[in-house]
Parts: C-alpha cells; sequence; structure tokens
C-alpha cells in the first residue's frame, strides 16, 4: 500500500495512521499536516514539531469504481451510493458497500500491525481520517471482528480514534460489531458547521447512535480531550475542509492519548 509519510524527530514512541478523503491522495494530507497549508501564526511551531515522537502515515486508496460518481473510478476507501450527504438521506438508506468497508479496514489493520511488528505497540498508535476516511477510521478503531476480513480485532485497543467530517459507516450493522473496547475508546470527532458534503447534522446523528445504541459517551465541547468517548468539536463556518482551531484540537488530542514518552 503506498503511503506519505512524515517521519519522527525524535524517539519513535508513536504512530498516526491518517487516510484521506474520497478522490484524494494520502501527499495531500502529508502536507497539510507539514505545514505547506499554513495556519500558523509566526513563529509557531508545525504539527511535527509538536510532536516529535510521532510518525505520520497517510495511505493512498485504491482506485475502485465509485457508485456515488456515476462509476467512475478513484481513490476510494469503499464503494459509495450517494453524494453529498444530507441528514434525510443518512437516516433514509445506508450509503455505503459493506464488504468493501471491510476491505478498507483490512488495509488500516495490516498498517497497524506493520506498526506493531516494528516496535509500536496498538496501545500507541491511533488511526484517523478525513471524510470517507474518517467513516473508515472509526469502523477500524471502535468495529470487532465482523468488521475484518482476517484480523480479529476483538483483542487489540489502539489509542484513540480521530474522525473529521465523517461519519458512522454502515449504520445498520455497526453495532452488532462493535469492539469490546469501543466504550473506552477516545475519541476526537472534529466537523465545519457549514459542510455542504457530508453535512454537519450527519456527524451530530452519528455520534447521538453511538451514544444512544452503544453507550459510549459524549463529552462536551469544553470537556478536556482525550478522555475515553467521543468529543465532538464544532466548527463555525467551517465547510468540507479544516482549520486551525481543528489542527490544535487534534496536536492537543494525540498529545494526551500518545504523550512522548522520556527516555
Amino acid at each position: 500500500m503506498p503511503s506519505a509519510i512524515i517521519q519522527p524527530t525524535a524517539a519513535h514512541t508513536a504512530t498516526v495512521i491518517f487516510a484521506h478523503g474520497l478522490g484524494d491522495e494520502g501527499a495531500s494530507w502529508r502536507a497539510a499536516i507539514s505545514g505547506d497549508y499554513d495556519y500558523r501564526k509566526p513563529g509557531e511551531l508545525t504539527i511535527p514539531a509538536r510532536l516529535p515522537h510521532v510518525k505520520w502515515i497517510f495511505p493512498d486508496a485504491p482506485e475502485q469504481a465509485v457508485t456515488a460518481n456515476f462509476g467512475t473510478e478513484m481513490p476510494s476507501w469503499f464503494d459509495m451510493s450517494n453524494l453529498p450527504l444530507p441528514p434525510e438521506l443518512y437516516l433514509s438508506k445506508v450509503v455505503d458497500d459493506d464488504e468493501s468497508v471491510k476491505n478498507g479496514v483490512q488495509i488500516i489493520d495490516d498498517l497497524v500491525q506493520a506498526e506493531v511488528k516494528a516496535g509500536i505497540p496498538e496501545s500507541r498508535i491511533v488511526v484517523g481520517g478525513f471524510s470517507q476516511g474518517g467513516a473508515l477510521a472509526l469502523a477500524a478503531g471502535l468495529g470487532g471482528k465482523d468488521w475484518r476480513t482476517k484480523s480479529s480485532g476483538d483483542e487489540s485497543k489502539l489509542a484513540g480514534v480521530v474522525v473529521l467530517s465523517g461519519w458512522m459507516p454502515v449504520r445498520d450493522k455497526f453495532k452488532s460489531r462493535i469492539s469490546p473496547h469501543a466504550k473506552s475508546m477516545p475519541v476526537l470527532w472534529g466537523h465545519g458547521t457549514a459542510d455542504a458534503v457530508i453535512y454537519h447534522k450527519v456527524g451530530e446523528i452519528s455520534v447521538e447512535l453511538l451514544q444512544d445504541q452503544l453507550g459510549i459517551v459524549k463529552h462536551g465541547a469544553h470537556d478536556q480531550l482525550g478522555a475515553p468517548g467521543i468529543n465532538f468539536r464544532s466548527y463555525e463556518r467551517m465547510g468540507h475542509a479544516s482549520c486551525k482551531k481543528e489542527m490544535d484540537d487534534l496536536v492537543t488530542f494525540l498529545g494526551s492519548v500518545v504523550p512522548q514518552q522520556q527516555t
């Protein structure tokens, strides 16, 4: 699996695996995290400099036909029947192809296991993503063995999950496939209030379903980032994109769930 990578500049003690959105590539998010699309104030450190112990992996999704785009082949973690995704559509039908979501989860699992073999324990690995990649990260991070095509999933517990402008995929089956560790998993969920692709309300509904159906704790907007449960953060006037405040929240979250270790 081709991946863009940011190597740590201090002792490597944690890894973030971050999946891009539909039609994109890993290099785009490597550039964003590296500071190429710069949100920083003068003299402010880049995200990798603030988290020097973290290795970042930005995998490229496989090329596959996407029903929502008239069957056009493009980088995609799984097939989808519809886009944009407003709340009324999200609640009326399942837009995600179940089998291809499982295949996408397995890609993330394989990357996790490669890091484990390289010496980074699962408890020091975070999976995250943007848009379709965020939906994939949620399934990979909170899902158990029934989300997998070969790895079990039930025994492992990651350090955390990051969902940016995403949704709960295959919502009709998510509850039955949850990991035993889901309730204790720290999740950062960021979403722009002006998102016209994956509507902000879809993010809210997804979190409500996780809260009501699965008993996962939802924290308030001012609660500390990194506690077990979901911390849902809304970003005013932000569309289907990111912003400096969201990136700052990401750094705070990672600093909490995979803090730099003293050597």
